[in-house]
């Protein structure tokens, strides 16, 4: 059912690493997905992407103060009262955007709505050969069959080299890496306007759950629209608490149902539009709608 449009999605579906060095040397990757949005190199991830990096300004700016507070207790003869940094700050991070050599600009977070949107430099457009085309939000309708694509499944394991100050990360097959899982559209959830008060906070409800890596990745109907962006999964309880045996005891098993909740059409539409991103929607003759 999705073969075609898997064809269409997959080319504007790339990976984000994130990489991460904290303060007592431990190294780490998280890995999500980003859809690229048109030939200027706009593109659209989750917001929770970012979280790493708002720690790590925020970290950066106490080792600051720490330093200072520490020079200061030096130079008045006060050794014993230097304050030792949080092991787990951040100490260096960075983004890997899909390609070698890229780098984000014009990056806008909104961390309710879990949306950010940003552009990428230097942007190829031949990178891409098919670029996202978003459902006409009013035929987005519960029942809908839908898909979901992403990276769940890619192992990252960086290293930190001291010499050139930067990580290394290994080479990610990303075409091989794909992977998608179907369900349908069951619940459309409105929250009403966000607190910022410029959007109608619209989401997606699907019977399958979004995975790990698949945050910031498309949501597609049949036709290969774009219909949402994965961006959390909800666990809700089902009310079965079977017994089962585990290593000679006696446990109770909560059963969940995982449902994927994705940000809806809508609310994108209104975002980009705020935002003067240029996108192609659904029924547009132009091939762009144009804004600012």
């Amino acid at each position: 059912m999705f073969s075609d449009a898997f064809q269409k999605v997959s080319s504007y579906t790339r990976p984000v690493v994130t990489s991460i060095r904290m303060h007592d040397g431990t190294v780490f990757s998280d890995v999500a997905t980003f859809i690229v949005l048109n030939e200027d190199g706009w593109i659209m991830t989750a917001g929770h992407v970012f979280d790493h990096y708002t720690k790590y300004q925020t970290d950066t700016n106490k080792m600051k103060e720490i330093e200072e507070l520490n020079a200061s207790r030096v130079a008045a003869g006060e050794p014993d009262h230097i304050i030792k940094p949080d092991e787990k700050s951040i100490v260096n991070h960075s983004f890997w955007w899909g390609w070698d050599g890229v780098h984000l600009v014009q990056a806008y977070v909104d961390r309710q709505l879990d949306i950010a949107v940003g552009k990428l430099e230097p942007f190829n457009p031949s990178w891409v050969h098919d670029y996202p085309v978003i459902i006409d939000p009013s035929k987005a309708r519960p029942g809908t069959s839908l898909c979901r694509l992403g990276y769940p499944f890619v192992d990252v394991s960086p290293s930190w080299d001291s010499n050139l100050n930067s990580f290394r990360i290994s080479k990610i097959p990303a075409k091989e890496a794909l992977f998608p899982n179907e369900g349908i559209h069951t619940r459309t959830i409105k929250h009403g306007r966000c607190k910022n008060g410029n959007y109608d906070w619209v989401e997606v409800e699907t019977s399958t759950p979004g995975m790990r890596g698949q945050s910031g990745g498309p949501i597609f109907d049949k036709e290969g629209r774009l219909y949402a962006m994965q961006t959390k999964t909800h666990h809700m309880p089902l009310g079965f608490r079977p017994v089962v045996e585990y290593q000679g005891q006696n446990v109770v098993e909560n059963q969940f149902l995982n449902v994927g909740i994705g940000l809806h059409a809508s609310t994108i539409i209104q975002l980009l539009d705020g935002r003067g991103v240029r996108y192609t929607l659904e029924g547009d003759e132009t091939g762009y709608r144009i804004v600012g």
